[in-house]
């Protein structure tokens, strides 16, 4: 059996604003087992990005962590102090792929001392030697290591983003964290990245959790997906069991709008999930989903959803009527 290399329980993410309290992540519990892919999939806004940034310690300012527990290789980061964190898990342990790798990388340094900067501040070592990491890196993710020496503008879309993905293993991490890892880029593009990440996962025996709103790319990249909506987990469960199974209507939702060439049906038109999510300044009461959901009863409107009910061994939701829309 696989052991979890990351176990969060009950996480509450909060942002204290002039407007109110965001709940942005409200109540999370997930885990990742190692050596496998997780995904993290939802609408923009519904938390994904603050749950990753809450796992490094990264919160802005007004952000804080309001209740719950985030236990990595069995030790509690919230109980470590920002130095130790700093030294002994961020970057070494568990790394991270940011999104927007334009906005992410110093634009006026070149992109190996970049990348051998991260490798220095937690190595001892001579920075010749860690340049000749960096390269290494550089190869390791198909771009030629003479390209280094340049800055991030020189590079395209593609290759800074592969530049990303080898700053985040500087360190040799057991956990990386992609957010976003292929939005704005091509699809030929795209395909590359996720080939480069399946193929390096397996090469170092990396754990990750990939985080998007595309919900066909995790489809490709992971083993499990949990679906996130308005800072909740509403589903979760092994890949081909959400995609073949899913018991709650957003899941469905979100699934049905990316067509598919092998299914008939689903080539012929699309489907679309009405409204928008709710502002989590104030969330509706219930069930957060019950204003858009067609199978939403007086109950959903009143009650919070059950606690996750397991369909299978490995499949889990939390919806009063599962599969509510057929019936």
């Amino acid at each position: 059996m696989r052991v979890n290399v990351l176990e969060v329980s009950d996480l509450r993410v909060y942002y204290h604003t002039v407007k109110g309290v965001v709940k942005a992540v409200d109540g999370v519990e997930f885990f990742v087992e190692e050596g496998s892919s997780v995904g993290l999939a939802g609408e923009s806004g519904c938390g994904k990005t603050t749950f990753g940034l809450a796992l490094l310690k990264l919160l802005p300012s007004n952000g804080k962590l309001e209740s719950g527990s985030v236990y990595f290789n069995g030790r509690d980061v919230y109980a470590l102090d920002e130095k130790e964190f700093r030294e002994k898990v961020r970057w070494k342990q568990i790394s991270i792929i940011f999104q927007g790798s334009m906005n992410a990388l110093n634009p006026v340094f070149k992109v190996e001392n970049q990348i051998a900067e991260s490798i220095l501040l937690h190595e001892k070592m001579p920075a010749k030697e860690a340049i000749q990491i960096a390269r290494d890196l550089l190869k390791k993710v198909d771009i030629d290591p003479v390209m280094g020496r340049h800055y991030p503008h020189e590079f395209s879309g593609g290759m800074r983003q592969r530049a990303m993905i080898a700053m985040a293993l500087a360190c040799n991490p057991k956990l990386v964290i992609a957010d976003e890892p292929t939005t704005a880029l091509d699809v030929i593009v795209q395909k590359q990245l996720m080939n480069l990440l399946r193929r390096l996962k397996k090469e170092m025996n990396l754990s990750l959790i990939v985080i998007s709103h595309d919900i066909s790319v995790l489809a490709e990249l992971c083993d499990y997906l949990n679906i996130m909506y308005a800072g909740r987990i509403v589903e979760w469960g092994g890949i081909n069991e959400i995609f073949e199974n899913s018991q709650h209507y957003y899941t469905h939702g979100l699934i049905s709008t990316f067509p598919t060439v092998y299914d008939e049906q689903r080539k012929q038109k699309f489907e679309f999930i009405p409204g928008a999510p709710p502002n989590l300044l104030d969330p509706p009461l219930g069930c957060r989903f019950h204003p858009r959901c067609p199978a939403a009863t007086e109950e959903c409107r009143k009650e919070p959803p059950p606690p996750m009910e397991q369909i299978s061994r490995t499949h889990f939701v939390a919806c009063h009527h599962p599969r509510g829309w057929e019936r």
